[in-house]
């Protein structure tokens, strides 16, 4: 009596094909997931025959459809493998951008400045115009609208970096984006006179290295994808499906403040191959799981942390149109990517007016999803360059707090040629 098979012996390989619908022989990744549903299946069409009495004639076959989903772990090193399915490539480069800070120990003074390069960031108490900002009612005020200011501004030694600001409040970070040294001779200052209340971390940008972590950005658009052959192994039985010429067509990732963080991939594969005894996969490579955690993640927008989210989510969808053309064998010729679209929803507690005005003013935003490994360079982020926001009711159930959900979608920046960009930052030479 043989064995029965079992989930928890269960184990998905795949590897990218070279030509649509040829699984290679070599180059295969053994991954981590929680379910998969891929798989083919033929259906049967009833006998619409006549005159044969009440017995039905025998059924015939309908085509073949291998579709299905999987949802897998958002860890360290496996989710780059997807995230080249889903958008190609990545551009990968290996060292560490020069960073600065400003620390302050209170609001700055009218006139008071902060200087990155050559070009000098101005606060002040009456109505700000060229590169100033307005003193708000708090430091954490200001500190918002410099960050935002920054991160949107044109100049160009504020737009050679990025710009965040920390939970406390009190704190800009400037990032370099040249990976490399080349930010280390960045001049950072504060004023003393008047007083900006700021220390700056150094006189310069410092930390960039050639050395080190690995940062692989993919970036949406690409007008071809790549297909992969991933096969579902049942050691128990021993059962081996080759599922080909797959193409992920959506990746959905929901946010909460607790549990496991991952991902479900849509995939619509041409067909599987004869199930056999043995492995097709050789030997595979495996990355060691490492995940990400709900807990360590945030949402940031133009650099500054979108307060009050209560949970949110975000889909990409590839639009693959079917090629399901007339041929012998039941299966389609292939999936091509179509316009994409990028969607998702953010649920906040109502506390100020600020996302609900930008709603109300139909003003694009940017939207950056992200996760890191505690006490580690290690992250993961997905940023929307170009989001639209819904005008929300916010509807009164009960006694407790008023919440509201922006359906937000995403659209082309058209200066930076793309709707979203995926920065992981690991450990692996290049995927």
């Amino acid at each position: 009596m043989g064995f029965r098979a079992r989930g928890a012996n269960a184990q998905t390989c795949l590897a990218f094909e070279s030509s649509y619908g040829v699984p290679p022989g070599t180059g295969f990744f053994k991954v981590p997931f929680a379910s998969a549903q891929l798989g083919e299946e033929q259906g049967l069409i009833a006998s619409d025959l006549l005159g044969q009495g009440r017995d039905p004639g025998d059924p015939v076959q309908d085509v073949i459809v291998d579709e299905g989903d999987a949802v897998v772990p958002v860890d360290l090193r496996n989710i780059g493998l997807w995230l080249k399915g889903m958008f190609g490539a990545p551009t990968t480069t290996q060292g560490q951008a020069a960073s600065g800070t400003w620390v302050f120990s209170a609001q700055p003074a009218n006139n008071a400045t902060i200087t990155i390069g050559s070009t000098t960031l101005t606060f002040v108490s009456g109505t700000p115009s060229g590169n100033q900002v307005k003193i708000g009612t708090a430091l954490l005020d200001t500190l918002t609208a410099a960050v935002i200011f920054l991160n949107n501004s044109v100049a160009s030694d504020f737009a050679a970096n990025t710009y965040a600001l920390n939970l406390a409040g009190n704190t800009i970070t400037a990032t370099n984006k040249t990976i490399g040294t080349a930010g280390n001779s960045v001049t950072i200052a504060a004023s003393t006179s008047p007083a900006s209340n700021a220390t700056a971390s150094g006189s310069t940008l410092a930390g960039g290295a050639t050395t080190g972590q690995y940062n692989h950005v993919f970036a949406s658009g690409a007008l071809t994808l790549p297909s992969l052959s991933i096969e579902d192994g049942m050691t128990d039985v021993p059962l081996f499906a080759m599922n080909y010429g797959a193409m992920i067509d959506k990746m959905t990732i929901n946010l909460q403040r607790q549990g496991l963080l991952n991902a479900t991939l849509s995939l619509i594969a041409q067909g599987e191959l004869p199930n056999t005894a043995s492995s097709a996969a050789g030997s595979p490579t495996t990355y060691a799981v490492q995940r990400f955690s709900q807990f360590a993640g945030s949402v940031t927008r133009s650099g500054v942390r979108l307060g009050e989210l209560v949970s949110g989510s975000f889909m990409i969808d590839n639009k693959t149109e079917k090629a399901e053309n007339i041929r012998p064998d039941a299966r389609i010729d292939g999936g091509d990517p179509g316009e994409a679209a990028y969607t998702g929803q953010a649920v906040l507690r109502l506390k100020d007016t600020v996302m609900r005005d930008q709603a109300a003013a139909f003003t694009p935003i940017d939207l950056t999803y992200g996760w890191t490994i505690p006490n580690t360079v290690y992250s993961l982020n997905y940023v929307f360059h170009r989001v639209f926001l819904p005008k929300p009711k916010y509807p009164k159930t009960g006694p407790g707090s008023i919440q509201g959900t922006y359906a937000w979608q995403g659209a082309k920046n058209t200066t930076l040629g793309r709707a979203a960009t995926v920065t992981l930052v690991n450990d692996v030479t290049g995927y």
